[in-house]
């Protein structure tokens, strides 16, 4: 399937972090999986997070827990859940997949789903109209999630059940050190925004 990003964004966070999922196979992605086994709204979803060192214990010891995450693109706020607990490293709540999350409509057909929130972080509320780079809340480790990340998937429709998962390219970042434009980075790939 070829799929050009209308929307143009950005990481959705500051600094560097490392692709722990990201592309269009299954050896670069977790999320990618047959029809039969799950939602199809996050196959190429990407997660960022810190590299471990094995020595963590408690949620503070992973340096993305408490980072800023931003909007993406620009937008408004469709969905918002806040209300999920961060769990312990090494747990998961599967009762709240997405955990803490936004959902933002970017007024094209793509729908922008940023998940694992940490508790009670989320500064926008639905029907807020956000820019690019705008703090939305904190990286957590609430939902379905064994650690602190970003998750972010782009999809074409407001509802998850609903939506099939569309590629996500962003305009510019640092790939590994490098400059890279409209790219779909993949796993272990150290990535920030160019600016």
């Amino acid at each position: 399937m070829k799929y050009k990003t209308k929307t143009k964004l950005i990481l959705p966070f500051k600094g560097e972090l490392m692709v722990s999922n990201g592309g269009r196979t299954v050896e670069t992605n977790n999320h990618i999986r047959p029809a039969n086994q799950g939602p199809q709204n996050q196959l190429y979803a990407y997660d960022f997070r810190t590299d471990n060192t094995g020595e963590e214990t408690s949620l503070e010891d992973y340096p993305v827990f408490g980072r800023e995450v931003i909007a993406p693109g620009d937008g408004k706020v469709a969905q918002v859940v806040d209300g999920s607990f961060d769990c312990d490293p090494g747990e998961a709540d599967r009762s709240v997949g997405v955990g803490n999350m936004i959902m933002l409509d970017h007024d094209n057909g793509e729908f922008s789903l940023l998940c694992h929130f940490k508790h009670n972080s989320i500064v926008v509320k639905v029907g807020e109209k956000v820019k690019q780079g705008q703090k939305l809340g904190l990286c957590g480790n609430t939902g379905n999630t064994n650690q602190p990340h970003i998750h972010y998937n782009l999809q074409d429709h407001l509802l998850g059940y609903k939506a099939k998962a569309l590629f996500a390219q962003f305009v510019k970042i640092r790939v590994d050190g490098e400059v890279e434009k409209s790219y779909e980075p993949v796993r272990f790939q150290q990535v920030s925004n160019y600016n």
